[in-house]
């Protein structure tokens, strides 16, 4: 785990920096919001323990608080996913089945890759513009800009995957 340290940092700046300058200030429409910020909670190794996920998670969340300005929403969400991800990953991988070290879309597959972002992107990004709204008020407006941001995320996080991850299919075991 001590070998993925500066991996995951330069993985931290990247999409930092990806969500900050380019995903912040692109208006695709009021409802079309993508945040791929959170990929960097979901790539950290299998065997992070739980604390440790939502306390990175915390500081995480609130480096991009402080870069965009939204008052600890993300912070809050990004120890929600955090806490959450141990259960999603066990509810959504076949028994039976190892994995490598650290969640990697070549040897995973697209398909629980894309169960797993899809899954995780929807609890964020609900959790997050509920705290952003206030209020039930237009909920309808507020679902479908959840499940339209969602959907956008993911397809932008597939992109990040396919260009930055490693192609190596080997097994953790």
């Amino acid at each position: 785990m001590i070998s993925q340290i500066p991996i995951n940092l330069f993985r931290f700046l990247l999409l930092l920096m990806a969500q900050v300058l380019i995903f912040s200030n692109a208006k695709f429409s009021s409802f079309i919001n993508p945040y791929i910020f959170p990929l960097f909670i979901l790539l950290l190794p299998f065997e992070t323990p739980r604390w440790l996920m939502m306390l990175i998670g915390f500081f995480a969340g609130l480096t991009l608080d402080i870069a965009v300005g939204s008052a600890g929403m993300h912070s809050a969400a990004c120890v929600l996913i955090g806490y959450l991800r141990p259960f999603l990953i066990t509810v959504i991988t076949p028994k039976g089945t190892e994995f490598e070290i650290s969640p990697n879309v070549y040897a995973q597959g697209p398909t629980w890759f894309a169960v797993y972002l899809g899954v995780t992107m929807l609890v964020y990004l609900t959790f997050y513009f509920l705290i952003e709204a206030a209020t039930f008020l237009n909920f309808f407006l507020l679902l479908l800009k959840i499940v339209t941001s969602t959907i956008v995320s993911v397809f932008f996080m597939f992109i990040f995957l396919y260009l930055f991850s490693s192609r190596k299919k080997r097994r953790f075991v």
